[in-house]
């Protein structure tokens, strides 16, 4: 079962905690520095949205410089720096369902999750109010 290159702009760095992998996996086997926990409640195309996102936030903590053993657990104003990089490019509903997976990837791994749901909810209300009309959907076509 082969796997495709990630596209250049869509890569993080090479890791053990991080291997290439297709998208439906990456919840699986994207580990942080703490133990797996069970995915199998989680259907494939909400594992592959949701790893979409997680693929997302590592590019962004890799396009920084910050430590892979800062990636998770992730700090407040990280989650509020990937939804500002995200602003102006993404869907508010994409942008959503990044931190979604994000926040999902983190319990998943029994890790600590500090953003509250009226934080995240004002943010992703923000976010979604800027994005330009090139990044929205109509969803009747």
């Amino acid at each position: 079962n082969s796997v495709a290159p990630y596209p250049a702009n869509l890569t993080p760095k090479p890791s053990a905690l991080q291997p290439l992998c297709a998208s439906k996996d990456w919840l699986a086997k994207w580990v942080p520095h703490h133990t797996i926990s069970n995915f199998a409640g989680l259907g494939r195309n909400t594992r592959a949205a949701y790893g979409s996102g997680l693929l997302v936030y590592h590019i962004l903590c890799d396009s920084r410089d910050i430590p892979e053993m800062e990636h998770a657990p992730a700090k407040s104003a990280m989650i509020s720096s990937f939804i500002s990089a995200l602003t102006r490019s993404y869907s508010g509903q994409t942008i959503q369902g990044h931190v979604y997976g994000i926040h999902a990837w983190h319990m998943l791994n029994g890790l600590p999750w500090s953003l509250h749901e009226d934080q995240i909810n004002t943010m992703l209300k923000g976010a979604a109010k800027l994005v330009p009309p090139t990044a929205r959907q109509d969803l009747r076509s």
